[in-house]
């Protein structure tokens, strides 16, 4: 298999670190916060640039959904930003990728989910437990294709990507000691210093605008970031109030880093990790009890369930997850190995386990 990742020298400085070694100075509890997040020399263009190559892939590979082919060398060449547009209608100009960004040995795994879909895509079969191919939904209004166990491998790639790139990036890279430790007095115009230039990237996975705030963190669902985390941030927000307490924690991060007090910093970091990584088990949960409602019917189920996967999968990449990677491979190999043959109380369980893991018992049936 054509190999996914470029470069895997950074991994080992930026997972699983504090980010405390900087003098403190000392706190000021009453520090009035802005409401939103237009600081002075903020850029986050690689970031959006990377959301927007995500979107074209995350289309490309869907269309499996249509019975089209899905080439591997067409994604692998987007993933690296080589002539990346799949319709060739608009080449990037961009010089970011994507590849070199993914949580390396995560890289492998969809490495694997890209060349499994372009395996069994355009595949005029009609699928069904042990058989690859399409299925449609009960009611003949929607339709997507699964592999022999039922797992829809556009969804995989998509929440995947989700996880193991704009999550991992964020949380693990951009909040780690490798970007925290860093010169915070050289301002460049345009970026601000080193250390707030790197915050600065990791709100900008989140995808939310900078001026999110000034909505009273209502989010616009027909707007331009509607997509990937902000999306999935919105859909729980009723439920765990997370665009406030996110969009909040990076605002108190990024004054925190503008007045050198490095000790609020490290607790914004904190807080925005663990909201975070409450919303991809949130969503998990979300998914898990749509394919209950649609148990009967294997399109729908199975469509929910290939999405729920992929974020309980995305779960291993925040540097202070409550889940390890042992417990979510268990989930994933042990109770949705087949998506034919899951039982309900194989879903109940999974429902439990986070639920309890994440303090959501309170609130699982309304996710």
């Amino acid at each position: 298999m054509r190999k996914l990742l470029l470069s895997v020298s950074i991994l080992s400085t930026m997972l699983l670190s504090s980010c405390g070694e900087e003098t403190t100075e000392t706190i000021d509890n009453t520090v009035n916060l802005p409401d939103t997040y237009n600081f002075k020399n903020v850029d986050h263009s690689g970031q959006d640039q990377r959301l927007d190559m995500l979107n074209e892939i995350a289309n490309y590979v869907k269309s499996s959904n249509d019975g089209d082919i899905v080439d591997k060398d067409i994604v692998l060449d987007m993933l690296t930003n080589d002539n990346y547009s799949w319709d060739k209608s608009e080449l990037n100009s961009s010089t970011k990728q994507i590849a070199d960004k993914i949580e390396p040995q995560a890289g492998l795994t969809i490495g694997n989910w890209i060349e499994e879909l372009s395996s069994i895509s355009g595949s005029t079969a009609t699928g069904s437990n042990g058989t690859a191919g399409l299925v449609q939904s009960n009611s003949g209004t929607k339709q997507y294709l699964f592999s022999e166990f039922g797992m829809e491998y556009g969804q995989l790639i998509e929440k995947g990507l989700m996880g193991a790139l704009a999550y991992y990036q964020a949380t693990a890279v951009y909040m780690g000691a490798s970007k925290m430790d860093v010169d915070n007095e050289t301002v460049e115009e345009g970026k601000g210093t080193e250390m707030q230039h790197h915050w600065d990237e990791a709100f900008g996975y989140w995808g939310v605008p900078n001026d999110f705030g000034s909505t009273g963190f209502v989010y616009d669902k027909d707007a331009d970031y509607a997509r990937f985390w902000a999306k999935y941030t919105n859909a729980v927000n009723d439920v765990l109030g997370c665009n406030s307490k996110i969009m909040k924690g990076f605002i108190k991060g990024r004054d925190a880093i503008n007045r050198k007090d490095y000790t609020t910093r490290d607790a914004a970091i904190s807080e925005v990790r663990q909201e975070w990584e409450l919303v991809v088990a949130g969503m998990a949960i979300h998914y898990l009890n749509g394919s209950k409602a649609d148990f009967a019917d294997d399109a729908l189920r199975n469509h929910q369930l290939s999405e729920a996967a992929g974020f309980i999968w995305s779960l291993q990449f925040n540097p202070e997850t409550r889940m390890t990677k042992s417990e979510v491979m268990d989930i994933l190999e042990n109770k949705l190995p087949n998506l034919y043959e899951v039982s309900i109380q194989d879903l109940n369980d999974i429902i439990n386990t986070l639920a309890t893991t994440y303090g959501l018992s309170d609130v699982k049936d309304a996710l």
